[in-house]
């Protein structure tokens, strides 16, 4: 499996997190549209952030601490972002 398509996994599952468990539900749906956005890219930037931070110190092998590396991080990074908004998209709302 490619690191892009454990973080557009990673994107889904934030999703999922996001709209299903009751406390952030909550808490995230309080917010303005603009907030939630920026929220979650932040959240999908830390998360791709934290596995080539993690392959760079030598503790993950997910991106290769290169340009090479940085470029297919970037990639995974845009298809978190298309995986997490097209299954928010397609989820049942919680009230």
């Amino acid at each position: 499996m490619t690191a892009t398509a454990i973080l557009a996994i990673a994107g889904v599952i934030l999703s999922l997190l996001f709209e299903y468990t009751p406390g952030l539900h909550a808490w995230y749906n309080a917010l303005d549209d603009n907030w939630q956005k920026v929220i979650m890219l932040c959240v999908i930037l830390l998360v791709v952030a934290g596995a080539f931070g993690l392959g760079c110190a030598g503790w993950l092998n997910v991106f290769a601490c290169t340009g090479s590396g940085a470029k297919e991080a970037v990639l995974a990074f845009i298809a978190a972002i298309v995986a997490n908004q097209s299954t928010h998209r397609i989820l049942p709302k919680v009230d």
